[in-house]
């Protein structure tokens, strides 16, 4: 196994919100503090349709972004999903779309 350099998020909540949040994570199952931000970090990076409708709603409810600017980064969401469902590309092939291309353009 190769060495990979680690990065730590952390930020600071009051104590009665972190008990809180333990109390929650334990009678969830999330065993972890940790397990339960890498699953919010991976849905918010894999653009889950479920995770991104929360943070939509999250962005309106507390006006993070502009209507314009939440619409549009909506229905450019939208629109790249149609796209992979058109073309029929998985998330794999996605990652490695430059591989790809020099398979079936050996020119270039």
């Amino acid at each position: 196994m190769e060495d990979v350099k680690l990065s730590k998020l952390s930020f600071f909540v009051d104590p009665k919100t972190h008990e809180d949040f333990r109390i929650r994570l334990h009678y969830d199952g999330f065993g972890s503090q940790s397990y339960f931000f890498k699953a919010c970090l991976f849905g918010y990076l894999t653009q889950n349709d479920k995770f991104m409708a929360y943070i939509d709603s999250f962005k309106e409810d507390n006006q993070v972004q502009s209507y314009m600017k939440r619409y549009k980064s909506t229905k450019l969401r939208k629109s790249g999903q149609e796209i992979k469902q058109k073309l029929g590309l998985s998330e794999e092939d996605i990652e490695n779309i430059f591989d790809i291309l020099e398979q079936e353009m050996v020119e270039l």
